[in-house]
């Protein structure tokens, strides 16, 4: 391996296209790492669609950095680091979990955009699909990133300047101002795919999202309120704030396509099974409510990979390293034969769908009471109270 020139692989051109999917992880992303590393063993994921931590490794992926490099990149993210609480904000505003979150995560937003940048990657524009590339229909991106949004009824009290949107002491009174005004921004939540539908909810956004980094949307979709401070931006027409978050507040197994259509490609979405209840057969009907046109593949907790968040700051190289390790020895031992059962099985589905036109009703899991009304609202969707998924 070169020490300062990115070597990308060659694969076999014969390979299954299909759609990957990596949803939120916690501090798991190194685990999904090594679960990327076999998913383009097995087949050709032509499209990654992520969501919080899942952004990392397959941002990575999709940007074509070299799978022995992924490894070294894994190993060094600096989750020591992400538990540090924001600049600028005073002794009361620390407090307020119950608002507009303490932590940031510009230091790994930072640390991505780096490694996306050497190999290339700057913009959403160095994702795009090259012509005669295999792609998803209706996608020009070979990534998507689900994030939260939701807006405030009115209009704030004035146009905010780019330093305010972005002052974390300002965040917390914008976040102040709608929730004691009782607009409750939260109740309406919705996904917003970056790139791909942003033209639907914040259409200035639309002639400039090529020349976006990758990196920063990431960190918004990993930004998990109320923990973290959302990211902030304003309507340049009504003056309404727009609260981004991460994207697992509305969907932990995420697809672009998970809407009730059949995509043209099969979803494949590895797992970890994160409670006792996940491992039971009972689980599966629930994961094909949620991706009734994919598979969502449950894997068992490890010691590598058994902690919760407030242990992040204790993983180190080697840690990270044996989570990445015990992600490719999972999914060899099982993705394989997973995707070849999907394969017939979306064959079979296309068929069908060539006779049927109703799209099938998804379900979302209520995983807070407010997500729970605002799953309600999504078109094509079905409330159910569930855990986490």
């Amino acid at each position: 391996m070169k020490a300062q020139v990115h070597v990308p692989e060659q694969h076999p051109a014969d390979r299954t296209p299909f759609i990957a999917v990596l949803g939120s992880s916690g501090f798991r992303a190194s685990w999904q790492a090594g679960i990327s590393h076999v998913l383009e063993e097995i087949g050709n994921p032509v499209r990654w669609d992520l969501a919080s931590g899942g952004t990392i490794p397959g941002l990575a992926a999709a940007a074509g950095m070299n799978r022995n490099w992924r490894r070294v990149v894994n190993a060094g993210v600096p989750t020591h680091k992400i538990l540090a609480p924001a600049q600028g904000l005073r002794w009361f505003e620390r407090k307020n979990l119950d608002l507009a979150g303490v932590f940031d995560l510009t230091v790994v937003e930072e640390w991505l955009d780096a490694w996306l940048a050497w190999v290339g990657v700057k913009t959403f524009r160095d994702l795009r699909y090259k012509p005669g590339e295999i792609r998803p229909a209706e996608t020009s991106y070979r990534a998507g990133i689900c994030v939260a949004m939701w807006r405030t009824d009115r209009p704030f009290l004035a146009r905010c300047t780019l330093d305010q949107l972005r002052d974390p002491a300002f965040i917390h009174r914008a976040f102040r101002w709608a929730f004691f005004g009782r607009q409750f921004p939260w109740r309406k939540f919705k996904p917003v795919w970056i790139p791909d539908t942003v033209d639907e909810h914040l259409p200035w956004l639309k002639q400039e999202i090529d020349d976006h980094s990758p990196a920063f949307w990431a960190r918004v979709s990993m930004s998990q309120w109320p923990a973290c401070l959302p990211t902030v931006l304003q309507d340049p027409e009504t003056l309404q704030l727009i609260f981004l978050a991460d994207g697992g507040h509305i969907d932990n197994q995420p697809s672009l396509f998970n809407d009730g259509r059949i995509p043209s490609l099969p979803l494949l979405n590895p797992r970890l099974a994160q409670n006792r209840r996940q491992n039971k057969p009972g689980q599966q009907v629930r994961d094909a409510g949620r991706m009734p046109f994919g598979r969502v593949v449950r894997f068992e907790l490890t010691p590598e990979t058994n902690f919760s968040s407030l242990q992040a700051s204790g993983l180190g190289l080697a840690e990270r390293d044996a989570m990445w390790r015990r992600g490719v020895t999972q999914g060899r031992r099982r993705l394989s034969s997973e995707l070849a059962d999907l394969v017939k099985q979306h064959a079979s589905d296309r068929r069908r769908s060539e006779r049927m036109y109703d799209r099938v009703r998804v379900q979302v899991p209520g995983l807070h009471g407010f997500q729970s009304i605002a799953a309600a609202r999504r078109p094509w969707t079905k409330r159910t109270l569930d855990n986490r998924s």
